[in-house]
């Protein structure tokens, strides 16, 4: 059985968007959220914003993760099978 690594990125840069109120899926699959300048300057609401966009990415990952362990478990039984 193979042994699994656990990579975390968290980047925090400028942006033009618009404040939002929570996190949002973005197309490439990673989670986003944009906060004021002023959050931005406060360690407390910066790190309440990297937690909250943070348990959706952290969901996503194991939901990911757990359906790929199930189809390769079921494909090993119908192997054995054959």
């Amino acid at each position: 059985m193979s042994d699994f690594d656990i990579i975390v990125n968290v980047a925090i840069v400028e942006s033009n968007n618009s404040v939002n109120t929570g996190p949002e899926k973005i197309n490439d699959g990673k989670f986003s959220m944009t906060i004021s300048q002023t959050d931005s300057i406060s360690i407390d609401n910066c790190e309440k914003a990297v937690l909250r966009t943070a348990y959706p990415t952290i969901r996503d990952a194991i939901s990911k993760h757990l359906e790929e362990q199930s189809k390769k478990k079921s494909l090993k039984k119908q192997n054995r099978k054959k």
